[in-house]
């Protein structure tokens, strides 16, 4: 007999399944965006509840990865441990190998889909190597890593030293996160240097976004949330606009079916997120969590076409939830 889920996974659960209902029954994502973040009251009753699951039930009870330690582990491995000079060291050698080989290689604009992208007869733009002034470059450029956390809730961030977390969400649950919606926010062509932009009459409300300004963008427990396939993959295509080239989009998202259960719809969603723009670094499969880091690649990227693209891409990222009415395991 299953046991009677806690009060915050009903409110969880139940906010998810209307939202999805509402989008099912009308196919107007924007209205039914409107609608939702127009319901403070509803709003209010589910960043609550999140919060409380975030912070007294799986932060006491979790039987998987923790979501925060993943990330912060996943981020200084990637920034400070050696893995983007590894990674810039592999671009080198593949920059190499296609001026000898430029057959078997173009280089993707991640502007362009993959049909589209050009073949270029050079690269204008050099990858650094690694030696030591480069990774000692890197660690500097990266003392400080700047986090765009998305859906934040409370900012479970915000006491890593390491970070410079900018935490955002429809209803913050604290003072530590700004308002801002995601989905709707501007992005600026403001200098990297520069910081959001705020509402005149509120300080904390975010009213557009710098482009490639972010080192780390965080959807954690995010994309589930959204009923819709298309906003789901423009939220990713937003992620990359904000994102410094080599910056890193961490997705965390639910499922606590067996790996393989689902694993052609995390082959698709590999292939749509990396048409962006992206490359995947890193992926692991907890007992309840899919949990992937993906890299803003560089402009001059370069791409083996002996690889090849067998998947339709739809720009959609589609959850089981979109197919039936499973139960909501978003929340363990």
């Amino acid at each position: 007999m299953a046991l009677d889920p806690p009060p915050q996974v009903k409110v969880i659960r139940s906010t998810h399944k209307r939202l999805r209902d509402e989008f099912s029954e009308c196919k107007d994502f924007s209205k039914v965006w409107k609608k939702h973040c127009s319901d403070n009251q509803g709003l209010k009753k589910y960043s609550e509840a999140m919060y409380e699951l975030a912070t007294d039930v799986w932060g006491t009870k979790c039987d998987g990865k923790d979501r925060t330690t993943w990330c912060k582990d996943t981020v200084k491995e990637y920034f400070h441990k050696g893995k983007l000079e590894e990674i810039l060291e592999k671009d080198k050698r593949r920059q190499e190998y296609y001026e000898q080989n430029k057959d078997n290689f173009f280089i993707k604009n991640p502007n362009e889909s993959t049909k589209t992208a050009s073949f270029v007869p050079k690269i204008d733009e050099k990858i650094p190597t690694q030696n030591a002034q480069t990774a000692s470059n890197l660690r500097k450029i990266y003392e400080k890593v700047r986090l765009l956390d998305v859906g934040s809730c409370y900012n479970p961030f915000h006491d890593i030293e390491d970070f410079e977390t900018t935490a955002v969400d429809i209803t913050p649950a604290n003072k530590q996160v700004y308002q801002c919606d995601f989905l709707t926010v501007d992005i600026s062509a403001a200098n990297q240097s520069n910081g959001p932009d705020f509402d005149a009459e509120n300080a904390r409300k975010i009213t557009a976004l710098p482009k490639n300004h972010f080192n780390v963008v965080v959807f954690s427990l995010l994309l589930s949330y959204i009923p819709c396939p298309h906003a789901r993959f423009q939220m990713c295509e937003k992620a990359h606009k904000v994102l410094t080239t080599n910056g890193l989009l961490l997705i965390i998202t639910p499922d606590s079916s067996h790996q393989n259960k689902h694993a052609s719809n995390m082959k698709k969603w590999k292939a749509e997120i990396e048409d962006i723009g992206f490359c995947r670094v890193k992926y692991e499969k907890d007992k309840h969590l899919h949990l992937i880091a993906f890299r803003k690649i560089p402009s001059n990227f370069i791409i083996d076409k002996r690889s090849g693209q067998n998947t339709k891409l739809e720009k959609l990222l589609n959850i089981p939830q979109d197919f039936n009415n499973t139960v909501d395991n978003t929340c363990l």
